[in-house]
């Protein structure tokens, strides 16, 4: 296990939510669009990655571990909850996107605060343990 492990996986995460933050509130631009569908972002395969991940560990060469994929762990889907809210067919809701853009914001922030926490607790042991 390397000694940022924990940091590059927390970083993954904000990379996602960053990118969904984007689609989110481009969502709300198209407010006035006629025949706009609102879209979402979802992981692809994290389930089964992690699985096959955990398979992997049981016994060496069991299962192949995962390539890492050179592009983002996650695709662009259309909102599944989207109806249209008029004559002009677009299906964007002002309050269902503002509680995805507010609870996805959260979930920003919580990693953001777990990745100042990994890497005071690196900058601490990096100074033998005398303040960072």
């Amino acid at each position: 296990m390397r000694i940022l492990d924990s940091v590059e996986h927390l970083r993954a995460g904000m990379d996602y939510h960053l990118a969904r933050q984007n689609l989110l509130t481009a969502n709300l631009a198209h407010i006035d669009t006629p025949g706009f569908r609102p879209l979402d972002l979802q992981r692809a395969g994290a389930f089964e990655g992690a699985l096959q991940t955990e398979l992997a560990a049981t016994q060496p060469g069991h299962i192949a571990q995962p390539h890492a994929s050179s592009g983002e762990a996650w695709h662009v889907i259309q909102g599944a909850s989207a109806q249209s809210n008029g004559l002009d067919g677009n299906g964007v809701s002002v309050d269902r996107e503002a509680v995805k853009i507010a609870t996805n914001q959260i979930r920003y922030d919580t990693l953001a605060s777990l990745v100042q926490n990994e890497l005071s607790g690196l900058a601490w042991a990096a100074n033998d343990g005398k303040g960072a």
